[in-house]
């Protein structure tokens, strides 16, 4: 049976399922430098491929487009080469067996569940490129303990980390200036550093809303404490300390 498939660089498009239950594959060479369709998050064109452990995205490749490689539980590591400048909604969601993910200092974007359902991830490295984190990108990653935000990301959307239940220690870059409902709604938190001097604008009450505001310690910018605890949810942490200067607190 089929074990190995490259797709070609001028692949533009791939059917819904077009693999769909491949058992014999093991491993995909991507090299579509200009794929905009890839089935879809209810077919998903390697859907149900368990046993593929293998893919090479090639150096070409512009955008990883949306339901790339949904479901493939089998990948513990991917590679992503610096050419890509996006990546494309749910597409890395549910390859729980990813414990590693190297994103390049090329991606300006990552798409709504892009790595939603990486139950596998232990840490992941957001590029200090990002502008845009979306709607749940990293919900659901339960084995994520630490976060950093760059200080390059401006919006934070939606449930993004929602659902991280092992989280314990964020930062937020210092360009951040709104975070969406249930962003971090993460019991587990207890450091919160923020870099912004300008405290963001939560969208409403939930963004840390099972968080421990009682014992969660938040960090922020000096000369910012009286700044940060007159403005909306943020004045809701107890344990409030500026940041001297001297290193982490």
């Amino acid at each position: 049976g089929l074990t190995s498939v490259t797709i070609g660089n001028s692949v533009t498009s791939i059917g819904e399922s077009a693999f769909y239950k491949c058992y014999g594959l093991t491993s995909v060479v991507f090299n579509a430098e200009n794929c905009t369709s890839m089935g879809s998050s209810n077919y998903p064109v390697f859907y149900d491929c368990s046993n593929l452990t293998s893919l090479t995205i090639g150096e070409n490749v512009k955008t990883i487009p949306d339901s790339a490689f949904y479901g493939c539980s089998g990948l513990t590591s991917v590679t992503i080469p610096n050419s890509v400048t996006s990546i494309g909604n749910s597409a890395f969601r549910y390859c729980s067996g990813l414990t590693s993910v190297t994103i390049p200092n090329s991606v300006t974007s990552i798409g709504s569940s892009a790595f939603s359902g990486c139950s596998g991830l232990t840490s992941v490295t957001i590029p200090n490129s990002v502008t845009s984190i979306g709607v749940e990108a990293f919900s659901n990653c339960s084995g994520l303990t630490s976060v950093t935000i760059p200080n390059s990301v401006t919006t934070i959307d939606n449930a993004a980390f929602s659902e991280c239940s092992a989280l314990t220690d964020l930062t937020i870059g210092s360009s951040v200036n709104s975070i969406g409902v249930s962003a971090f709604d993460i019991a587990r938190l207890e450091r919160i550093k923020v870099l912004n001097p300008v405290p963001p604008t939560c969208v409403d009450n939930t963004v840390f809303k099972s968080v421990d505001k009682e014992n969660c310690l938040l960090i922020v910018p000096h000369g910012t404490i009286d700044s940060y605890s007159t403005t909306f949810v943020w004045w809701d942490f107890k344990r409030m300390k500026e940041d001297n200067g001297q290193g982490d607190i």
